[in-house]
């Protein structure tokens, strides 16, 4: 690879901007991309390829190759921070510096000595894209995101770059609370898509941005001025990200500005029952979970709670073991024994330090008494990212002794 160094920096710069609608990479980039030098759509391109340095099916998920596509995947397509992506790889944030330089330098041999067709098949390219969001959505336990947080990073990642070509990032009214069904990385990337790709048509001015909820809809109206477009254009990636979320792209103009409108379904709610007879507690907990997706149900007798696990089929479970009503260690193995309580996600929170022997019981978690706000979200997310554990031979044995 001759002229290495000035290309590698010239690829790194192009990936530092993939985001940037104003940004043009060097005409050498551009020539091994497969696009004209200077063209406005050489971003698409770089993300294909940077798939094209994805392992085979067959691979090791440990393998140093999986290891370089990760990062660039995480660090460039899905626009993750430098201490995020350490954190998703288990790697400190000093030896992901180490494996982003020799990532670059992959990208860069592929490119150099194998440059892009200036054709890349659309079925092909549809299909490692419907792979990716597969992947993304499995990447959390609820595969969801709060639409007004994951708007207000797009706006300060963007608002910089945008002010330079004269338009003005606004964020107006933003609804607590607004749940999709949507990864957060999908969700900023389908917003990073619709605002780069409007800002291409709008010469300078204003884009107002604001959320709410319509029944099991969430929208994300933006309302852009002077008038930029009579309609978005015809963008592969973007029908792609709209059609893989379910999600509605609607277009309005008035004299004055065009309004988009992007509807998304609203995620429902994780029903937490929480079986404990602190009411003082249990107005705690309500609080800690404002503006999540998780609702408290409270039940103070602890007698009742089969019939209300039935009657609420709770998403996960917060059991007290000190009630004055019951026995939490046997309602913990009834739970285990009943077919609504058998893979359901079920911590035990107490003043009583027996971690041990509550997940001998099969509890799938345990938190001690006093209870922070980050330590019940931290237990209830990790609660559903794993398969609870099922109740154990033993446990007849234990409640008959």
């Amino acid at each position: 690879m001759t002229g290495d160094k000035t290309f590698l920096e010239d690829l790194q710069k192009a990936l530092n901007h993939l985001n940037d609608p104003t940004f043009r990479p060097a005409a050498t980039l551009c020539q091994k991309l497969g696009v004209p030098a200077a063209a406005y759509n050489w971003a698409e391109p770089l993300r294909q390829a940077i798939q094209r340095l994805q392992p085979t099916p067959s691979a090791s998920a440990h393998s140093r190759g999986q290891r370089l596509y990760q990062v660039l995947l995480q660090r460039y397509i899905h626009n993750e921070t430098q201490e995020s992506t350490a954190e998703q790889l288990h790697i400190t944030a000093r030896h992901l510096r180490r494996e982003q330089t020799d990532a670059v330098q992959a990208l860069a041999r592929l490119l150099w000595d194998y440059p892009a067709q200036p054709e890349t098949p659309t079925d092909e390219w549809s299909a490692q894209l419907r792979q990716e969001l597969t992947a993304l959505q499995r990447g959390t336990p609820s595969g969801t995101s709060d639409a007004g947080e994951t708007i207000q990073r797009v706006v300060d990642l963007l608002a910089p770059v945008q002010e330079k070509a004269g338009i003005f990032l606004r964020v107006g009214t933003l609804s607590p609370g607004l749940a999709v069904a949507v990864h957060p990385a999908g969700l900023r990337q389908l917003l990073l898509r619709i605002l780069t790709e409007w800002s291409r048509h709008l010469p300078g001015g204003e884009i107002d941005i604001g959320a709410g909820r319509e029944g099991e809809q969430v929208w994300i109206r933006l309302a852009g001025s002077p008038v930029a477009i009579q309609q978005m254009p015809d963008d592969p990636l973007l029908q792609e990200l709209l059609s893989q979320f379910g999600a509605s792209l609607r277009l309005e103009q008035s004299e004055t500005a065009t309004h988009l409108t992007l509807s998304l379904a609203a995620a429902p709610p994780i029903r937490i029952l929480v079986v404990d007879d602190n009411e003082d507690l249990l107005h705690f907990y309500r609080r800690y979970v404002a503006n999540t997706r998780y609702q408290i149900i409270p039940l103070t007798d602890g007698d009742l709670l089969l019939e209300t696990l039935e009657a609420v089929r709770p998403d996960v479970i917060v059991l007290d073991v000190m009630l004055p009503t019951a026995d939490g260690w046997e309602l913990l193995t009834h739970l285990r024994q009943h077919p609504l309580g058998r893979t359901l996600p079920i911590l035990v929170c107490s003043v009583i330090q027996e971690e041990e022997l509550a997940r001998a019981l099969g509890a799938s978690g345990y938190i001690r008494k006093p209870v922070g706000r980050q330590e019940l979200l931290q237990a209830l997310n990790a609660a559903l990212a794993v398969t609870p554990t099922p109740a154990i031979p033993y446990l007849t044995e234990i409640e008959r002794g």
